[in-house]
């Protein structure tokens, strides 16, 4: 079970933007993904990265992942967009690759026509 603090932090950081995405700033998958996301020059006001390993209660921010994201997976990044959850590294990365992310993001007004 997620710890009292993660839920509400989770809930609450993924409300704040239209992209949120947790992370962890030294992981490679991470960093390409960031690197992904900053290609689509979102405002600052759109987007968020929120590095996790820092946090006491990073754990229970990765248990509450499996809650929220329907998966078996803890591991970041996890990508939300306007509230719903999109993916990790592999399905993030598959999205990229094949136009659905910007469309995604185009869709929930993140980034212009």
């Amino acid at each position: 079970m997620a710890g009292a603090g993660a839920k509400p932090f989770v809930d609450a950081k993924i409300k704040q933007r239209t992209v949120m995405m947790f992370s962890k700033s030294n992981d490679p998958e991470c960093k390409r993904i960031k690197e992904y996301l900053s290609s689509y020059k979102m405002d600052l006001e759109t987007y968020e990265f929120v590095d996790i390993e820092c946090r006491q209660d990073v754990n229970q921010i990765e248990n509450y992942f499996q809650i929220i994201c329907l998966t078996d997976s803890r591991a970041v990044p996890q990508l939300f967009v306007k509230g719903k959850y999109i993916g990790g590294d592999k399905e993030i990365t598959r999205f990229h690759e094949n136009g659905e992310l910007k469309e995604i993001l185009r869709k929930y007004g993140a980034i212009k026509a």
